[in-house]
């Protein structure tokens, strides 16, 4: 039986009067790419949000291997973050930072390991996407598609178990966008547990193993990726995918 990862039961999450989810549940096994879609305002980044805690759940669990994230004291969260990474839309990379300090900094500080460690670990990841030669340039210096990759080599770098991507190419320039997807195509067949939340349907079609589609806070249908993309069941769903297409 495949081992579940991350776990979420009856997931809540209000913004002042604004349920944006409304009880949701789902989970990822190692070595899955689970692809959620949805419209915007339907609740998928908020979902992420709360699974790498920058957003509190309002009721609910996040089971990490079994163990309740929000309850379970033996959880370092320093910890957890590490082993569930996150890329983020913006890149959030630290513009005083070159490519390989933003990949050095959070293992030296959270991993505890050595300088010559961290670097000999960052320039693997750097190589790993393509972007070894810009190792000395800030992030001013760099495309977006260049800016995503140092983000995802900086999120590698942690030895994560999971990595959370929150629509990762759509800050992007189309001609970028082909770049960042091949990177995160390679980790896929490498087996890295990944949740995406995306709106490249070709992507989620070819790479997926679980689709998610939500819909106002809830999970409205989820599936295979034929199943879902290819003979979705609810309307909401399809009028969806004809906007995308």
């Amino acid at each position: 039986m495949a081992e579940q990862v991350i776990r979420v039961e009856g997931l809540k999450k209000s913004f002042g009067d604004h349920q944006v989810l409304r009880g949701i549940d789902f989970a990822a096994n190692k070595g899955e790419v689970v692809c959620i879609i949805g419209s915007s305002g339907s609740g998928k980044s908020t979902l992420l949000r709360c699974i790498n805690l920058l957003e509190t759940p309002d009721e609910g669990k996040i089971l990490y291997h079994g163990r309740d994230i929000l309850t379970d004291e033996r959880i370092s969260m320093p910890q957890y973050h590490a082993k569930v990474g996150m890329v983020f839309q913006q890149f959030n990379l630290f513009g005083n930072m070159t490519a390989l300090e933003n990949c050095m900094t959070g293992q030296m500080k959270v991993l505890r390991r050595s300088r010559a460690q961290s670097m000999e670990n960052a320039m693997k990841y750097l190589r790993k996407v393509g972007m070894e030669a810009y190792v000395g340039a800030k992030p001013r210096q760099l495309s977006g598609g260049q800016k995503q990759r140092v983000a995802i080599a900086r999120a590698l770098s942690m030895d994560p178990e999971v990595i959370l991507f929150d629509e990762p190419t759509s800050a992007l320039d189309p001609e970028m966008v082909g770049e960042v997807l091949s990177v995160m195509q390679n980790l896929a067949q490498e087996g890295l547990t990944m949740l995406v939340v995306t709106h490249e349907m070709g992507f989620a079609r070819a790479v997926a193993d679980h689709v998610v589609f939500m819909d106002q806070g809830v999970i409205a249908e989820e599936g295979a990726p034929d199943d879902v993309l290819g003979a979705p069941r609810h309307e909401r769903l399809r009028s969806f995918l004809r906007s995308m297409l």
